[in-house]
């Protein structure tokens, strides 16, 4: 079985971590939520030089994201996703297929905004 053709979430990571985003797709909506976590002694020892603009790839040891996708249409909406994830696996979000390409967050993305160099490539496809 090939894989789906993916169209490119709206992810922006100068937005910072947590982040979310309402998504129209095939005429459902659906929110995107994306959540950075990091360790404290797993924090890069560049830190001491780079400082906010230290860059960690996702997943590693204590440090990961955590993406929620809930598709609206009723009251409470109903949560099709709520996972950790791998770069490069596809992921099954109801009538969705996710994959994330590119994990990097900058320390300056985590509860904060600016172009401090988080790259973060993701796709939607139909399932």
């Amino acid at each position: 079985m090939s894989e789906p053709s993916f169209l490119r979430l709206p992810v922006n990571p100068d937005e910072g971590f947590p982040q979310s985003f309402r998504l129209s797709f095939e005429g459902r909506s659906y929110v995107f939520g994306l959540q950075v976590t990091i360790a404290e002694e797993v924090l890069p020892d560049a830190y001491a030089s780079a400082g906010l603009n230290a860059v960690v790839d996702l997943p590693d040891d204590g440090a990961f994201l955590v993406v929620t996708v809930v598709r609206e249409g009723v009251a409470e909406g109903v949560t099709l996703l709520r996972r950790k994830v791998i770069p490069g696996l596809v992921y099954r979000a109801g009538e969705l297929a996710l994959v994330f390409r590119t994990v990097r967050i900058a320390l300056g993305n985590l509860n904060g905004y600016g172009r401090w160099g988080s790259e973060v490539v993701a796709g939607v496809a139909r399932a």
